[in-house]
């Protein structure tokens, strides 16, 4: 048991950005045909074994299709983006367990703020490390080293009001991201959030988490050549800075 909790812990993941522009209608959509391909990729050997057991005799043909599973999946992603706020954006990922995924998609929220304080401690109270309301435990506190800035990420388990058990996932990433000239770097301070409500997910989220953060503190940094870094930082206003 110990060692497929090992193997869960260390679960390869992918992660995406859900992008910020919709196409006009009736234009082509790059993301949405990129996500259906992925998870018609993913879905269909599933799909095809699940239609083989569908009973002969049933009264409406098998009802799933792996490209309609996609065309969910786009649908799903792009109305919680809508939702959050202009310094925020919404990333998706998949964790692997033997070479196949596993949970996907896995949303959380990614927030970019301008850091209200030089010393980037206040950030453990602003995501909760020392409890919130509905946490059965004191949350447990990883510190993560990147190679942008240093941060840190929490976990916690909580219950619903009707009892159901899930997992607070929080972290933050202080960034100082040098540009570079006469420009002065850039100080971000990264929030991410996401809930858990399955007892395998919450095993690999944490492992999954850190990833992102890896992968964020990357795409922040421009490249060693010159020119513009891969992610651009929004602002509480909705500027774009990068």
């Amino acid at each position: 048991m110990s060692e497929k909790l090992s193997t869960l812990a260390h679960a390869p993941w992918h992660w995406e950005w859900v992008p910020d522009v919709r196409p006009d209608e009736g234009d082509d959509d790059p993301w949405a045909a990129h996500i259906v391909e992925l998870f018609t990729d993913w879905t269909s050997a599933g799909l095809d074994a699940a239609r083989q057991s569908w009973p002969a005799d049933a009264e409406a043909e098998f009802p799933f299709t792996a490209d309609a599973v996609g065309h969910g999946v786009v649908a799903w992603l792009r109305e919680r983006a809508a939702q959050l706020p202009a310094w925020s954006r919404l990333a998706w990922g998949a964790a692997f367990v033997d070479g196949e995924p596993r949970w996907a998609p896995v949303p959380v929220v990614v927030e970019f703020r301008r850091p209200e304080a030089d010393d980037p401690n206040y950030l453990l109270e602003l995501m909760g490390a020392g409890g919130v309301e509905g946490d059965d435990r004191p949350p447990s506190v990883d510190y993560v080293t990147t190679l942008s800035g240093d941060g840190f990420r929490i976990f916690a388990l909580g219950r619903t009001s009707d009892g159901a058990a899930y997992g607070r996932v929080g972290a933050a990433l202080r960034l100082d991201v040098p540009q570079g000239g006469d420009t002065a770097d850039v100080g971000v301070d990264v929030l991410l959030t996401t809930l858990v409500f399955e007892m395998g997910l919450m095993a690999v989220i944490g492992s999954g988490i850190e990833q992102l953060m890896q992968q964020i503190a990357e795409e922040s940094a421009p490249p060693p050549g010159g020119g513009q870094a891969r992610l651009g930082f929004r602002a509480p206003q909705g500027e774009v800075q990068s």
